[in-house]
C-alpha cells in the first residue's frame, strides 16, 4: 500500500527521506516504488534479523503530522496497511501508532476488521479506475455515494476517451453509435463483433439508468444499496473499465 503506484501511495522523494530518517540503505533507487522500497526493508531485516526497523518505517511513514493538508490521504493509507497487519495482530492508529489488534485468520477477517467494503474490493481484483473515482466516499463507508461517484466515473472514462462533453445515454450513444463508433471494444468487423458493440453499449446505457440516475435525484433516505449489491455493482464497473482498457478510439470531436 505505502509503495502503489497511484495516490495514495508514497511517492518516490518521499521514500528515500524516510529511508533516511529510519536509517535504511537505498539499495536500489532507479527501481519502482514497489521493488525499491522491497528491496530496502528486506535488506535491513535480514541484517538485523528483527522487524523492529520495519515497523519503525511504518510508523515514521504514517505520521499524522505529514498528512495535516491532506486527512484523506492518511485515512486510505491507515486503512490500506491495516490490512496487511491484522495478519499479524497490528494496526495504526489514528494517532500513527503501531497497536495491538484482533488478529485477522482469512481474508474474510481482513475485509470484516479494516472496512469489510473496501477491503472485499481490494480482495476481488477492482479495477483501479473504479477505486479512482469514489476512494474518499469508501473510507467513510458511505456505499449510497461510492456507488455514485463510481457510475459517475464511468462516464468520466468516455469522456477522457472521446473527447466529448456529452453525459448519460447521449454520451454512451456518441461513443458506440452503429455507423462510426468512437471506441471499439473490438474490430467491429463480424455479426458477431457488431452485436457485442451493441450489446456493451447497452450495458453502459443500463448502468447510467439504474445507477447514475436514481442516485442523482433521489435522497440517500430514500434509495438504498445494500452491500450485496454494491459488491456486484463494482464488478461490474471493473469489468467495463477492463473492456475500455484494450478499446480502441477511431475519432475525436
Amino acid at each position: 500500500m505505502l509503495a502503489q503506484t497511484n495516490w495514495p501511495g508514497l511517492k518516490g522523494p518521499e521514500i528515500g527521506r524516510l529511508l533516511e530518517v529510519v536509517n535504511i540503505d537505498d539499495p536500489w533507487p532507479t527501481a519502482t516504488k514497489h521493488k525499491r522500497l522491497g528491496a530496502a526493508l528486506v535488506n535491513r531485516q535480514v541484517l538485523d534479523q528483527s522487524s523492529h526497523r520495519l515497523i519503525t518505517f511504518i510508523v515514521q511513514a504514517m505520521a499524522p503530522s505529514r498528512y495535516i493538508s491532506d486527512p484523506d490521504r492518511f485515512a486510505a493509507l491507515q486503512a490500506g496497511v491495516n490490512e496487511v497487519l491484522s495478519m499479524v495482530g497490528l494496526r495504526i492508529n489514528d494517532r500513527g501508532q503501531m497497536a495491538r489488534a484482533t488478529q485477522s485468520r482469512t481474508l474474510d477477517e481482513v475485509a470484516q476488521l479494516t472496512g469489510r467494503l473496501r477491503g472485499e474490493l481490494t480482495r476481488r481484483g477492482v479495477h483501479t479506475e473504479v477505486l479512482r473515482y469514489c476512494e474518499h466516499e469508501l473510507l467513510r463507508r458511505s456505499t449510497f455515494h461510492a456507488v455514485f461517484e463510481a457510475a459517475k466515473g464511468l462516464s468520466e472514462r468516455l469522456r477522457q476517451m472521446s473527447g466529448s462533453t456529452l453525459d448519460g445515454a447521449d454520451l454512451v450513444n456518441y461513443c458506440f453509435t452503429k455507423q462510426a463508433p468512437v471506441i471499439c471494444i473490438n474490430n467491429n468487423a463480424t455479426r458477431s463483433e457488431v452485436s457485442e458493440q451493441v450489446g456493451f453499449a447497452n450495458l453502459l446505457r443500463g448502468i447510467v439508468g439504474t445507477f447514475r440516475n436514481p442516485t442523482a435525484h433521489t435522497p440517500r433516505t430514500e434509495w438504498l444499496v445494500s452491500e450485496p449489491d454494491a459488491l456486484d455493482f463494482f464488478a461490474m464497473l471493473s469489468y467495463m473499465h477492463r473492456r475500455l482498457d484494450g478499446a480502441a478510439v477511431s475519432r475525436r470531436i
